[in-house]
Formats: C-alpha cells, structure tokens, sequence
C-alpha cells in the first residue's frame, strides 16, 4: 500500500512537473513572440521629436500678451467710464422732469416734447453702450488673432531651428495633453524668444517715431 501510494505520489510529481516545464516552454515562447513584435513595431514605428509649452505661463510671460491685457483694461475702464457719466446725466434728466412733473410746471406739450425727448436720449445711450462694447470685442478680436499668429509663428520657426516634430500646447483647464515628461518643456526657450522678437519690433516702432 505505501509503496502504491509512492508511486501515485511520483507519478503526480512527474505530471507536475511536466506541467510546469510545459508552462514555462509555453512562457519562453509567448515572450519571445511578443519580443519579436515590439522589435518589429520599434522598426517600422517613426521616430518624433516632440515638446511642449505651457499656454499659462507662455500668456502671463509674454510681454506683448501682458501689453494687450492692459491696454485693453484701459479701453474697458474709458468705454465704462463714458457709459457712466451719460447714464448719470441721463438720471439727473429724469429726476428733473419728475419733479417739474410733479409740481405741474409742464403743459401737456411740454410734457409730451420733454417726454419723447428722455426716451430718445435714453435709447442714444443704449445704443452707444452697444457700439462701444461691439467695437472692443472686435477690436480685441482681431488683436487676439494677430497675438496667435505671432505665437505660431515664432513656435514653427523655432521648431524647425531645434528639430521638433511636434510641440504641444498644455494648459491648466481643458486639456489634450494627459501626460508630458518635464524634460520636453520649452516654455520658457519660446516665451524668450518671443519677448526678444517683441522688443525688436518695439525698437524699430519707436525708431520710425
């Protein structure tokens, strides 16, 4: 019985280890396989240079991106200041043409001339805080585009002087860019080269002055 009971054992360690050869067999043979793939893959995949700019800190760098800001700022504050000191003046109007109404000083054409002449002026200055505020959007607009152009400009000319394939945009919000290594990170390189294009173009502005 115990003799039976060995070789039951030795039969069970022999199929085992059968089994485990074959497995590994089985293992050497994927891996190979799959190494030859990847070694093909790696062969026929092309080969890209690629880096990245931080858009964030590109536009809060980039001295032509800050400039445009405030000058806009300013524009924003004259258009609002102006809206403000017509609507004022405008209120002022009105409180005047209650009170004469009020204390009867109007006769019914007085009161209907003034009356129409408040709602006229009320609609001039709808429509001016219409104008104004259109006129920057698009203003700022066709700013907006050129300050792009610019952008992709200098971004082909120094990816084509560096031998990039591709450069990247990464943001903080929506972004296509899941990961990047910071190594490939040529912000700041970019943001240089655009301020130094930018003063350049200042200089020759002030010189034609």
């Amino acid at each position: 019985m115990k003799r039976i009971t060995t070789l039951v054992l030795s039969g069970l360690t022999l199929i085992a280890a059968s089994a485990i050869m074959a497995s590994c067999s089985n293992a050497e043979q994927k891996n190979a396989a799959e190494a030859a793939v990847a070694e093909v893959a790696a062969e026929k995949a092309p080969s890209y240079k690629i880096a990245f700019v931080l858009i964030d800190t590109l536009t809060s760098q980039y001295q032509k991106c800050k400039d445009l800001e405030e000058e806009f700022a300013q524009k924003r504050a004259n258009a609002e200041s102006t809206i403000n000191a017509k609507g004022k003046n405008f209120q002022n109007q009105m409180q005047e043409f209650n009170r004469k109404y009020q204390s009867n000083q109007f006769t019914q054409q007085q009161f209907e001339a003034e009356q129409a002449r408040l709602a006229k002026l009320q609609q001039d200055l709808e429509e001016l805080q219409i104008r104004l505020s259109n006129s920057l959007q698009e203003e700022y607009q066709k700013e907006f585009l050129e300050l792009t152009d610019t952008i992709q400009s200098f971004t082909k000319s120094y990816a084509k002087a560096k031998g990039y394939d591709f450069i990247l945009c990464k943001s903080s919000g929506i972004d296509n860019v899941l990961y990047a290594n910071e190594a490939y990170d040529v912000t700041d390189e970019v943001v240089k080269g655009l301020n130094k294009r930018y003063e350049k173009a200042n200089a020759k502005k002030e010189e034609k002055k």
